[in-house]
């Protein structure tokens, strides 16, 4: 029987089964170190937020809106889990090219010139969108267990999760969230709902470039109830806004654009629970 464990103001906690799982949501990372140290928290000992992103991420320059501290888990009794947070997500992200810049720059070149002179002051090339292929992190407290991988084509049953069925708990976090210097949007959000016959999360990157990209990068898990695995799915849409006709009312959408823009690629994994 699911059942709510704990809430306070940042943190819910959940129980279904044999998982436990949390949803944590914090404020946005700040600009300068948190314990005020001009030059930064000491690489060894405990750091904090800012210090960590900057020491652990190659990037040049980070969303404007990062929640450091943000982060759905979920965990088995046999000490497997999988997480999702924004650190490992940015991870993700390529630091060593910028594979929109000529396509933005030919579009604004005209009509948008500080959009285009904020892609051409970029001093270390970088996907400044922050697209990421994160698909969440696994992770095992026990040393002797963890996720069997493999893939499968096996696919999740979408009709059974539309059948109506009384949801025990749900929630949703935005991990992090960027304006692209008012020029679009770009943001990786991520959802969960529980039900009696098991949990789906959705984790969700949403890109629009205005007058040039749209993009949805979307990991999509599935547990059945008595079951030993869990489906992950990633998919990847994308459509250049030159090739397409859509009214700005679904652009601004990533559930209507979602219905309309077919996909790149599909993968899905089966991840294996390891025996008790």
């Amino acid at each position: 029987m699911a059942h709510l464990k704990n809430q306070r103001s940042q943190t819910q906690e959940f129980e279904a089964g044999p998982w436990r799982i949390a949803m944590k949501k914090s404020h946005i990372l700040k600009s300068e170190c948190e314990k005020s140290l001009a030059a930064g928290c000491p690489s060894q000992g405990e750091m904090c937020s800012v210090c960590r992103y900057r020491h652990e991420l190659k990037l040049p320059d980070l969303p404007e809106m990062v929640f450091p501290d943000s982060e759905l888990s979920l965990q088995h009794e046999t000490g497997v889990g999988i997480r999702f947070v924004a650190l490992d997500a940015l991870k993700c992200v390529d630091t060593r090219s910028d594979p929109l810049k000529v396509a933005v720059a030919k579009k604004w070149e005209s009509t948008r010139a500080e959009g285009l002179k904020m892609v051409k002051e970029v001093i270390k090339p970088f996907d400044w969108t922050f697209t990421t292929t994160y698909n969440g992190t696994l992770f095992s407290t026990n040393k002797d267990s963890s996720f069997k991988v493999e893939e499968t084509s096996e696919r999740i049953d979408y009709e059974r999760l539309k059948q109506q069925e009384k949801i025990f708990f749900y929630d949703e976090a935005i991990l992090y969230e960027d304006e692209l210097a008012d020029n679009g949007t770009s943001v990786l959000s991520v959802k969960i709902r529980v039900m009696a016959s098991g949990f789906f999360i959705l984790l969700r990157f949403f890109l629009r470039v205005d007058g040039v990209v749209v993009r949805l990068f979307d990991t999509r898990i599935h547990h059945q109830a008595g079951t030993d695995f869990l489906l992950r799915e990633y998919s990847t849409k994308e459509a250049k806004l030159s090739e397409i006709s859509l009214p700005t009312s679904i652009l601004t959408d990533p559930n209507q654009l979602n219905e309309r823009l077919p996909a790149t690629q599909v993968c899905t994994q089966k991840l294996v629970i390891p025996a008790t």
